[in-house]
């Protein structure tokens, strides 16, 4: 090859590796967090897709798509505590950055795929559900409009990769806007290969949104609201510890979790950035955090449980290594097969043991909560200038603004240290919260609403195990947004086939609100049902419907149906649809 030719062959290459990616690989894992009630939390993906912009919707442009021939499985009570559960591994994704992840879920009502049945699933997306009488449930885990995916946002970084591959030859160059992969594996990989690796992590404290419906005296239903995030792994850390568990005695021993908090930008509150079981023999591991190099975060971390007394221990960093070229786990309580890396460990800490009780929610009768809330349990440590902790938190049931099941709290005190950079012992001190032994501020939030107040509150009950309910103020809009009204017609395909139902509205695969269908399926055709104070006016005010809808005469034959059709009100305060049911 002559100098004139080498000269235009280098940036050739170069622009080969832009558009294919060059010899850069990239995989996708997913891990999760699951209450201790679950014993499988099972989502079926048949395609990822990537965005530069966070707010860009599932019809909007700029999607970088790739399908999977293969449908992938994970769980995600499995694929938790620095477990990875792995997507897709090998994607020819152009270098650049990247600011959400899409992945588009195989609905529980369509044929079982290879791999759900080969997990052990009879529904591609499925949770099963221990209730208090020790039987199991195998229950469709409800998706909200599976067919424009689940949104995840994150700060992604592809490198440029091994530009001599290209000039080897390694990879091909293609300039299509959508990929399509033959397997859910690399199909070769080399000394000079350069891997991205992204993580998707689902809270399910948080996302498992279990309800009644059809006049059930129990749960009989699982919703998927999901908050989760995505992560670039080149920029993450965790945080492990054990737990000596000889004190505690006991269901509550597999009913233990540890998070992550941070201040919330208010300062108002502390707020979970990540969950995690406590495995039986007392392990845990968060896992992943955002880490830096150059100013690592700090963490605190906060272990709870109805039959615990909490441990908070305070200040934990995570940092990531100096040199960007390596990386190192240090803490030595990992998980075994934990993915894991940079990780830090609080040691081995000793729990008290504590009677639980239990609470519920009246908003029922009261104010009713968007349908998306979660509520959370706080309590403040005795000290200057310390805000509230999240002790526990639970969604909603969206169609009966309560819980499916009643909140169990500890009544005991709590024990707090600060974390050792050195390595050593944390000193944990025991003393009441500010709310005294037993006692909690509650609070609502949800997407596009203020937090709600710390005004709230409850103690342990003097006799018994059961605390009255909790009535919660409603929740206002979050600055930036407005209020928004939605107007929806329904004709049913067949007249009389349904008389009770749900309107579900979602973004991202997150409820955002719910209006009862009942009257408007027994009016007839054309009958329109009004959602209002709806947030409107941000980039997150893109919705798509869902529905639910069923005969008294037999709930459990339930239709489910979601609909293409965007409602916009990013930039409109309000709009409407007409909807068919089949």
């Amino acid at each position: 090859m002559n100098r004139k030719s080498l000269s235009l062959a280098v940036p050739i290459a170069v622009l080969a590796c832009v558009l294919a990616g060059c010899s850069v690989k990239t995989d996708v894992s997913v891990t999760g967090n699951s209450p201790a009630v679950y014993s499988h939390v099972w989502i079926t993906a048949q395609e990822v897709w990537f965005n530069t912009s966070a707010n860009a919707g599932p019809d909007d442009g700029g999607w970088v798509k790739f399908s999977l021939s293969t449908p992938a499985t994970v769980d995600l009570v499995t694929d938790s505590g620095g477990n990875l559960g792995s997507l897709v591994t090998g994607l020819k994704l152009a270098p650049g950055s990247y600011s959400q992840v899409r992945v588009i879920p195989v609905d529980a009502a369509a044929a079982l795929a290879l791999s759900a049945q080969t997990a052990g699933a009879i529904y591609n997306a499925e949770a099963d559900y221990v209730d208090s009488g020790g039987l199991t449930h195998q229950l469709p885990l409800e998706l909200l409009s599976p067919d424009k995916g689940i949104g995840m946002q994150g700060s992604l970084s592809v490198p440029i990769g091994n530009i001599g591959a290209a000039l080897s030859g390694a990879t091909t160059p293609t300039t299509s806007a959508t990929s399509s992969i033959p397997s859910t594996t690399a199909s070769g990989t080399s000394s000079s290969m350069t891997t991205a690796s992204f993580a998707l992590d689902f809270d399910g404290a948080r996302d498992l949104t279990l309800f009644t419906y059809g006049g059930a005296s129990s749960s009989n239903g699982i919703l998927l609201s999901s908050h989760a995030s995505a992560y670039d792994l080149a920029q993450v850390g965790g945080i492990s510890g054990q737990l000596t568990l000889t004190n505690l005695t006991g269901n509550g021993l597999l009913a233990i979790q540890a998070s992550a908090e941070v201040l919330s930008a208010d300062g108002t509150r502390h707020v979970v950035v990540s969950s995690t079981p406590v495995h039986a023999d007392g392990s845990f591991m968060l896992y992943p955090l955002a880490a830096s190099s150059s100013n690592p975060p700090k963490y605190d971390v906060v272990i709870h449980g109805a039959r615990m007394a909490t441990i908070i221990i305070k200040a934990v960093e995570v940092s990531l290594p100096s040199s960007s070229t390596s990386s190192t786990t240090s803490g030595s309580t990992s998980t075994t097969g934990s993915s894991a890396t940079n990780t830090v460990s609080v040691g081995t800490l000793i729990p008290r043991s504590a009677s639980p009780y239990t609470v519920n929610l009246s908003n029922a009768s009261g104010p009713p909560l968007p349908a998306g809330a979660g509520v959370a349990f706080y309590q403040t440590l005795a000290a200057r200038g310390e805000v509230p902790y999240v002790i526990e938190v639970s969604p909603i049931d969206p169609f009966n603004q309560n819980f499916a099941n009643a909140e169990s709290l500890s009544t005991g005190t709590i024990d707090s240290g600060t974390y050792n950079a050195s390595g050593a012992t944390v000193t944990l001190v025991s003393a009441a919260p500010v709310e005294k032994a037993g006692g909690y501020v509650v609070a609502a939030s949800a997407p596009g609403y203020q937090d709600g107040p710390l005004t709230t509150s409850v103690a342990a009950p003097q006799s018994g195990t059961t605390a009255p309910p909790v009535t919660l103020p409603a929740l206002t809009l979050a600055a930036g947004n407005s209020p928004g009204s939605i107007s929806v017609s329904f004709t049913q395909a067949t007249a009389g086939k349904y008389d009770h139902g749900e309107l579900l509205l979602g973004h991202d695969g997150t409820l955002i609100a719910a209006a009862p269908l009942d009257a408007a399926l027994t009016q007839g055709p054309g009958a329109t049902v009004t959602v209002n104070g709806v947030p409107s006016g941000t980039p997150a005010s893109l919705y798509y419907l869902t529905v639910r809808a069923w005969n008294s005469a037999a709930p459990s034959k339930l239709h489910r149906q979601s609909y293409s059709t965007a409602i916009d009100l990013r930039g409109s305060a309000s709009g409407s649809a007409q909807l068919t049911i089949n």
